[in-house]
């Protein structure tokens, strides 16, 4: 049974509030999964993150709210939004998780891509959806992977995710962030979207799935979003582990037909690092590197600093005490 559902099951369910008929030539589906965003003061929060989609440029889009049956308000609240520039469309039903709403995210989404904006996170550059699908046009890839700036409400610091900078160790490190990640929507549904099953490292799955499926990433050279640290996954590491753990094991039997044990995968996690006897699993994954992600920038001193990261990891591998 496809754990994306048909979307004959939300036939009267969706509420639009539309701008336009433009509705076969989408580019983009934002999907934003939320449950009671308007509680504890996190009203004008999640106003920045529908202004933010709002204000995009120079691309066709539709923001989809996938709402957990909120008590708050915020259906009624969403449907009194006026800055409007695309479509919103809003889906209220009671959910087993937000796994469980993302997947009814791809079910309603008419773009070719879609991308998963949390409630609590916003883009910070108007530019970045046209950016992305210039980019995934022009090396004709399935997802593409951007910069991330994080956002402390402790220390107001910006810290930021760069991946083209963690590549050489993307499988034991998570080195992309969905919320800059353009998917092409078919491949989504080939993947058959989320794991259910897993509670906090449904997104770590999936790409790995993705992967297996032969998808290519192209790296986006523009920071768009700011992810807000915290969140179910921040509060419960030891239970994203474990799944990260579960996933990377099923990952390294399907594709590699190499069976490792829980403690092996998990010192891989943890440490990140291989064991000594698996370091041609590590050679591959640099070549599946470079033939899966595109558009990494180059030059003289990034294949110095790559090249650096590669012995140095390497060295690591042969005195792993595993």
């Amino acid at each position: 049974m496809s754990r994306i559902p048909s979307i004959e099951e939300f036939t009267g369910k969706v509420i639009t509030k539309a701008v336009s008929r433009e509705t076969e030539s989408i580019d983009v589906s934002i999907v934003t999964v939320c449950f009671n965003p308007l509680k504890d003061g996190r009203r004008e929060v999640f106003r920045k993150n529908i202004d933010s989609v709002q204000q995009q440029e120079d691309v066709r889009l539709e923001h989809l709210i996938i709402d957990g049956s909120s008590s708050d308000g915020t259906v009624e609240w969403l449907q009194g939004y006026s800055n409007m520039r695309y479509d919103i469309r809003i889906l209220s039903l009671p959910d087993s998780g937000i796994y469980e709403a993302m997947n009814r995210g791809i079910a309603l989404s008419r773009g070719k891509y879609v991308i998963f904006l949390n409630s609590d996170d916003f883009f910070h550059n108007p530019r970045g959806m046209a950016a992305s699908v210039a980019r995934l046009e022009e090396f004709g890839c399935d997802f593409s992977f951007a910069p991330v700036r994080f956002d402390s409400p402790i220390s107001h610091r910006h810290a930021q995710l760069a991946p083209q900078k963690r590549l050489h160790r993307f499988l034991v490190s998570w080195s992309f962030s969905h919320q800059s990640m353009l998917t092409l929507r078919s491949m989504l549904v080939r993947a058959d979207g989320f794991d259910t099953s897993y509670r906090s490292a449904a997104d770590y799955d999936l790409l790995l799935r993705l992967i297996v499926l032969g998808a290519k990433g192209c790296f986006v050279p523009c920071t768009f979003t700011t992810f807000r640290l915290g969140g179910f996954s921040a509060d419960h590491r030891e239970l994203a582990i474990a799944e990260c753990i579960h996933s990377l094991q099923d990952f390294y039997r399907i594709f590699y037909s190499t069976e490792m044990t829980h403690e092996e995968v998990a010192y891989i996690i943890k440490h990140r690092v291989y064991p000594r006897r698996y370091l041609n699993i590590y050679k591959h994954s640099q070549r599946l590197i470079r033939e899966r992600f595109i558009g990494v920038p180059g030059g003289l001193l990034i294949w110095v600093s790559r090249w650096f990261n590669y012995v140095k990891y390497y060295l690591k591998c042969l005195n792993s005490s595993i």
